[in-house]
This record gives structure tokens, sequence and C-alpha cells, in this order.
């Protein structure tokens, strides 16, 4: 489980060198993770607070503090094993694959809310976190809260034109990278198990996520566990 710790200025830094001196001349330096947050930030009005869409692993460890979370719904995006992670959960000879919103179709997740004092320091932690080697990038979408509520939040889709973009796999072949890719950060097995246990929770169905695990067991000679019932965990103020 990621820490704010983990994703501090200094830590990503030397991540980011590392990766660097590995070959992986894409990844962001500090500048322009800055300079991508700023960009974000104009269409923030100071003083406001602010939301935080989460579709994958930040809806299981979002590591950033916030006001409130509440289970929600996107339209025009969907959630995708899209791109190739060669370091974290996977490794230059077996990359993992990691999720990110492509466009067509809804996507539920967690809307986080940032109280106006929160604002700029958790989205720095965030940007820390997911704007690592620019495969990224930040929308602000509108989102439909379960309480009914409308609100606009910023969330992350993936740059079609990024070198890590692959979102023409087959299932078969998405399935495969999934269930062996392995790196200093875990299993990409672990990532997709979570991500359907905590959607689940939340009473999301995601046919996809649940064909992926399916998948994933049988390569793996293991049984996929059931769906629990709808709406079996509720999503309140932290």
């Amino acid at each position: 489980m990621l820490t704010r710790e983990d994703l501090s200025s200094e830590r990503i830094d030397q991540i980011v060198a590392d990766a660097r001196k590995a070959g992986y001349d894409f990844f962001l330096s500090a500048e322009e993770r800055e300079a991508s947050l700023q960009q974000a930030l104009l269409r923030y009005q100071p003083g406001e607070e602010a939301w935080v869409f989460a579709y994958g692993s930040l809806m299981w460890n979002p590591a950033f503090e916030f006001a409130e979370a509440q289970p929600c719904k996107i339209e025009g995006w969907r959630r995708s094993f899209c791109f190739w992670v060669p370091l974290g959960r996977g490794t230059p000879e077996l990359p993992g694959l990691m999720l990110a919103l492509e466009g067509g179709g809804s996507c539920e997740g967690i809307a986080y809310r940032l109280a106006p004092h929160q604002v700029r320091s958790e989205l720095a932690i965030l940007w820390n976190r997911e704007m690592l080697s620019g495969v990224y990038q930040a929308r602000w979408v509108p989102t439909k809260l379960r309480d009914g509520r409308t609100v606009t939040s910023v969330t992350f889709v993936v740059d079609t034109a990024h070198c890590q973009y692959c979102g023409d796999l087959s299932m078969e072949r998405a399935a495969h990278h999934i269930a062996f890719a392995e790196g200093r950060r875990g299993a990409c097995r672990d990532y997709l198990t979570n991500t359907a246990e905590h959607a689940r929770s939340l009473g999301i169905h995601d046919p996809d996520v649940e064909e992926l695990v399916r998948r994933v067991a049988t390569l793996r000679g293991e049984a996929a566990a059931a769906p629990v019932p709808a709406n079996a965990e509720a999503v309140g103020e932290a």
C-alpha cells in the first residue's frame, strides 16, 4: 500500500532518476509535473473545494487526505487496462498492465471531496503519484454522485499517443500479463483483485474487470472470488 511518505517529492524524484538511468527518458521531471498541475488548476477557483474521480487503485489506496467520499459515475469514459508498466508491477521482459480511462461508455467509481485548504497540498501528492511517466492526462469531468449531486472532478485519462499505451490488446493477452507480471511494488494481479473487490463492495459491476479476474484465476489454476451482493458497503465521510 502506498503512503504519503512514498509520494514525497524527494522519493518521487529518486524514482524518476532511477527510471531515466534505466532508459525510460519519458518520465517527467519535478518541473514538468508542477507545470501539469498548474495547467489543471487553471480550471479551479481558489478558495473552493475540489473533487477527484477514482476508478482504480485510488479507490482502495488513495494515500491523500479528503473530506468526503461518494460513489459516483461519469459518462463518456470507460475503465480500461490499456498501458504497460515495465516498472513497479512488472518488468521490461514481462510488463504489467495498469488502468486508465479511455473514451466511450461510462465508469463508476469514487469521488473524493477536497476541502479548500486541502486542494493544493493533496493534488500535489496526487500528481506525484499519477504523473510519473506522462501516460496520463488530467481532465475535469462532470460526475454524478450517488446521492444525486452533480460535481466536476479531476481524473486521469490515457494519452493514446504515449509509448506505454496499448489499448488494442486482446482479453487473452491482457489476462496473461496481469496473471504473471510482478515488480518491486508487487504483483499486477493484486492490483486487479483489489480493484475488483473494492468495486464490488460499492455495488459496482464492471464486466471487463470481472472477466479478467476469471481469466487470471484460470491461468493461475485458482478459483475466482465470487462477487458480493451490490451495495454491501457504504462509503461515507472520512
